[in-house]
């Protein structure tokens, strides 16, 4: 499930400025919308006060009020909790803010979905290791797993950070440090908004790849047998039946 948080950021002018070194009080607050889902009453408001970059309250509407970390924070906290305009105002603000931008939020992000391009392949012949490949795609969160015989792999795996190309889109890679020796069926599966169910991509060694081939050589031979061994034995017929 898709999850966003719509980040509104309140700027507020210093409550007060008495010093003239720079040092004086510092007072700003953070606004976020968090929008689990499309049902506007799962929509959570939270609000970030600081003082002098030090989080001192935070409103959360799941809570109902306001909650104080420091000893000034506390007071102010249990104050604006006791106001009643202040108790109305938040709960408006939420939903004139918040659960009136859900559909905007999911419609435009719904919209932008580009599914990642995948490849698989192996970057070092000595130390096998796989690299699994998602380029091109939007948004920017996806989630990249290795899987061995379908079971999630955890051990020798690393991941790469998820870097923008510079035209809104974005790439990722993992990669997977092979144990010598073990053959196991390898997969990359991919989860993304763009997909509507994840995707897994199957890597295919050497080993298959020649055995692939032995394979197919000996059932052309045991074809080019059975049509062989037909044709003589329709041969054969004919000639007896011409002798009589």
């Amino acid at each position: 499930m898709d999850r966003f948080l719509l980040f509104l950021g309140c700027f507020l002018p210093s409550v007060a400025d008495y010093s003239k070194d720079q040092h004086g009080y510092f007072m700003f607050s953070d606004f976020f919308c968090y929008i689990p889902s499309r049902n506007p009453k799962e929509v959570q408001y939270l609000i970030d006060w600081y003082f002098n970059m030090e989080l001192t309250m935070q409103y959360n509407s799941s809570v109902g009020g306001w909650t104080g970390f420091t000893p000034a924070g506390l007071i102010t906290a249990a104050k604006f909790n006791a106001d009643k305009h202040d108790v109305v105002q938040r709960i408006l603000e939420r939903e004139l803010v918040c659960q009136r931008s859900v559909e905007m939020v999911y419609n435009g992000t719904e919209e932008a979905k580009v599914e990642p391009n995948v490849s698989l392949q192996t970057v070092e012949d000595n130390d096998p290791t796989l690299e699994c490949s998602a380029l091109d795609f939007y948004p920017k969160h996806i989630r990249l797993t290795w899987l061995s015989n379908g079971q999630e792999v955890t051990e020798g795996v690393t991941f790469s950070d998820v870097l923008p190309n510079g035209d809104w889109t974005y790439q990722a890679h993992t990669y997977l440090t092979l144990t010598p020796g073990k053959q196991d069926h390898i997969s990359c599966m991919v989860q993304h908004a763009s997909l509507k169910e994840p995707k897994i991509y199957n890597w295919e060694s050497s080993k298959n790849h020649t055995e692939n081939y032995i394979i197919g050589g000996v059932c052309a031979l045991l074809l080019g047998a059975v049509f062989l061994c037909g044709g003589l034995i329709h041969y054969k017929l004919r000639r007896r039946s011409f002798a009589i």
